[in-house]
């Protein structure tokens, strides 16, 4: 019972690690994007933030079978404004989500 608690317990934590050293993942907050913090995300923002996580992704040897396919600074900008607010960045966010 000991050994199986044990074994337990290293799994779940090697788990956690992996899970948690992955930021190659999944959508970026608002927050990663807007690198000056000033609350809107510019299409520099966006654009470097997005080159430095592709560059990550090939660094790591990770398939990026569908970057072309990425939305672009447009796709979030829906008010065409020049800046992406976070509510942009969540609904567009979602869309894509929905829509895989």
């Amino acid at each position: 019972m000991k050994k199986a608690l044990m074994l337990l317990a290293m799994v779940s934590l090697v788990g956690l690690n992996l899970s948690a050293a992955d930021t190659t993942r999944g959508p970026l907050s608002f927050e990663a994007y807007d690198t000056n913090k000033d609350g809107v995300i510019t299409k520099e923002e966006f654009d470097a933030v997005k080159a430095e996580r592709m560059s990550a992704k090939a660094e790591a040897g990770m398939p990026m079978r569908n970057a072309a396919n990425s939305p672009d600074f447009a796709y979030f900008d829906t008010n065409k404004d020049g800046k992406i607010t976070k509510e942009e960045l969540q609904a567009g966010q979602l869309q894509r989500m929905r829509s895989r």
